[in-house]
This record gives C-alpha cells, structure tokens and sequence, in this order.
C-alpha cells in the first residue's frame, strides 16, 4: 500500500524521498524525479513529514526507532506511523520519541490496496493536532476520509484494530454463507444480489466476492490478518473484555494457514469449500468474470 501512496503524493507535486526493503519497489519512483534512499534514517534526512507504512509490528519499530530509524534523521518534523500495530508498540514508538524534536501521529489507513491506489482510503488520527494539520495536505492526496480520535498516539490503533475485526469476521461469515449457499444449489450471483440489498450485507458481499471470489482472483496477506486479530484480543484481554468474535475469527485463520492456505486471505473460501465437500464452489458464471 506504501508504493501507491507515495505515488499519490508525488502526483500532488510534493518532494519525495522513498525508501522500501524491496529495491524493486522503488525504482518506478527513480524515473519521477524522487529521491532514493538507502535507509529509513536517509529518508528522514531530506523530509520534514515522513509517512511509515509496513507489514508488521517489529518493522515500524525498526523503521522508527532502529539504528538506521528516522529518529535519527536531521530534517524530520512529523512522523506519521500508518501501520497497525496496536496501541502498546504505538506506546513504545512515543516513549522512543519522547524528549526529540519529532512529533509521532498514530495514523493507521484503511482501505486496502485498491484504495491506496485509487486514493480513497480513510485514516484514523491521534496525536498532536497541529501536526496531524500541518500534515494533512499530503495525507489527503491518498486519503479521502481523516478523522481524529485523541491528542496521544494509542487510541487511533484501538479503533483501527476494531475495524479490521469486524471486517474479518464478516468476511468469514460472509464466505461461510455463500458456500452453504452453493452445496445448497442456489445461484451465488442471484443469492449475492439478495444479500446486498438485505440487512446481511457487509464489505465482503459488497466488494470482496464479487471483485475476489466469484472471479476466483483471490488476493489479500492471510499473515497479516493473523496479526491484526492477535493485536485485537490483546487489547480486549488488557482491558478486562474475554472477546468471542475474534478468536474464533482467527481460529479459521490458523486452520486454514495449517491446511496450506497460509498466504491469499482470500483463499479463506476454497479452505470453506473443502470442508464443505467436493465440487462446491462460490464462482460467478463466466461471462460475469
């Protein structure tokens, strides 16, 4: 998701300075006039604002605060972390901060990589209000919807944990539907049709299976589901709540993961239509795909 909206503040005509573990990643931006970095730290010596977007919990840590982190970069200002990564390592990257001249703004996007690349994700803020505004000219050219949550980084992280957890359980439940729905015999497309006109209907029904499953393309980071539901129970069990909807969500996800699923969350269904029996499939007719 960071490629694309890099490139959206480039397209903005903002100065850009880019930096990703995958050098591959970077060359489109070579060509565009950016500048490529060779490090975290690099990136935070040319920028004022500086945007962090990876994969996990241990990455942004190392990105913000490692050797080679923008903590120690000469011309960094703000620091937005837009990962997910829960509200105790958001509290590690502030305590990491504290005392600097950086002001960190926990600012974690949603939307996925189709609203990265067409610059429609929304963005949950907490932090420094001046900041999160000095910031915003750059953040709304990939993101159409900002809203803040605190004047601390942390809380915006408890929301965006809550958000991914309904979306992953309704997106389970929405498959476990539709694969009932086809050994039942009934047309998955007409079936769709009444779900999302009817009170069942969520992101999934909406836009995952029409755009992922009935055209059998697949696609999302079933590692990083996992992650996004441990970090969601963590926070429930610190704050005294014995959560029931997530560990069952991320159950699916460890059997599916053990079952040889382990990479497309999408491919969640085919794990649901295995248990179902042979020949069930959720799929479109063809000349839908």
């Amino acid at each position: 998701m960071g490629g694309p909206m890099a490139a959206h503040i480039r397209e903005a005509g903002f100065e850009l300075a880019v930096f990703d573990v995958v050098a591959q990643a970077m060359e489109g931006f070579r060509e565009h006039g950016a500048h490529i970095a060779s490090s975290p730290r690099e990136v935070a010596d040319r920028a004022e604002i500086v945007f962090a977007c990876v994969p996990s919990p241990q990455a942004s840590k190392a990105v913000a605060l490692g050797d080679d982190g923008v903590i120690h970069g000469k011309a960094i200002s703000v620091y937005l972390e837009c990962s997910t990564i829960g509200p105790d390592y958001m509290a590690e990257l502030a305590q990491g901060f504290s005392g600097s001249r950086i002001s960190l703004v926990d600012a974690p996007i949603s939307g996925g990589v189709a609203g990265a690349a067409q610059g429609t994700l929304s963005v949950v803020a907490s932090g420094d209000p001046a900041s999160l505004e000095r910031s915003r000219p750059a953040l709304e050219t990939f993101a159409r919807n900002v809203f803040r949550v605190a004047d601390e980084p942390g809380p915006a992280q408890v929301a965006k944990l809550i958000n991914n957890m309904l979306s992953t359980t309704g997106t389970i439940a929405a498959f476990e539907g539709m694969v009932l729905g086809a050994k039942a015999g009934l047309d998955v497309e007409v079936l769709l049709d009444f779900i999302n006109v009817s009170t069942g209907r969520n992101v999934a029904t909406m836009q995952k299976i029409p755009d992922s499953i009935l055209t059998r393309r697949f696609g999302g980071n079933i590692k990083i589901g996992t992650k996004d539901l441990g970090l969601y129970i963590k926070q429930a069990e610190k704050l005294g709540i014995a959560p029931y909807m997530a560990p069952r969500a991320l159950q699916v996800f460890a059997d599916a993961i053990a079952g040889g699923y382990d990479k497309e969350t999408m491919r969640i269904v085919e794990f649901l239509e295995k248990r179902a029996g042979e020949g069930v499939v959720v799929q479109g007719k063809p000349e839908s795909k």
